[in-house]
């Protein structure tokens, strides 16, 4: 990835992507189709990543790199919403909405729903990554350490679950290795417990209460 970055340059990277893999502008590897959450159009929501992060794109257009690919483009991810409507609403979100930019991006980097033909991994994250990289979760009502409960924060149990979901598909990856086999060392009790708050987590999404 670095020497594409610095030397091919990475929209000229994107652009060869586009230009040699329609079928990208349709894939769904992972068979997700979540609906796209209300919250990216409004911004209402206690987590205070996302909505820092859709307050940004509504008043400008644009956002980091850090904000698009794992906050904007992870909760997405391992929410399991439908990677087309993500697309289509940075398309219609950005100012820099050009479909040979948001199609690889989005699709193949931000929501590996090509089944990893442009990246080797899926950006996929939990609250420690996000507190790690940004300054979000010191404002957030959300515990970024817990993972069970009201105020767990979200990306933590729907991360676990996107991780099991997935599971066998993740045999094939040696990349993803030390992540599995830490979620198969879970008890069946710990596993249960992080589907079902998974399963909350996605029902209060889709109601608007997140």
């Amino acid at each position: 990835e670095g020497f594409v970055r610095q030397i091919l340059g990475w929209r000229e990277f994107l652009r060869h992507v586009y230009r040699t893999q329609p079928e990208l502008e349709e894939a769904n590897a992972l068979e997700h189709t979540e609906p796209l959450p209300d919250l990216y159009w409004s911004g209402a929501t206690r987590m205070n990543c996302l909505h820092q992060s859709v307050e940004q794109v509504r008043a400008s257009g644009y956002a980091h790199h850090i904000q698009r690919l794992m906050v904007l483009g992870t909760f997405a991810q391992i929410a399991g919403v439908d990677p087309q409507e993500l697309r289509r609403w940075f398309t219609a979100a950005f100012v820099d909405a050009l479909d040979w930019v948001m199609v690889p991006n989005v699709i193949g980097m931000s929501q590996y729903a090509d089944g990893g033909g442009f990246t080797s991994k899926p950006y996929a994250a939990s609250a420690n990554y996000i507190d790690k990289m940004s300054d979000y979760c010191g404002g957030c009502s959300y515990r970024k350490k817990e993972k069970l409960g009201d105020d767990a924060c979200p990306f933590n149990s729907l991360y676990w679950d996107f991780i099991d979901r997935h599971l066998e598909r993740w045999r094939g990856n040696p990349r993803m290795n030390m992540i599995r086999a830490n979620w198969e060392r879970r008890d069946d009790t710990g596993k249960a417990e992080i589907r079902d708050q998974a399963t909350a987590v996605k029902a209060r999404l889709r109601a608007g209460t997140l």
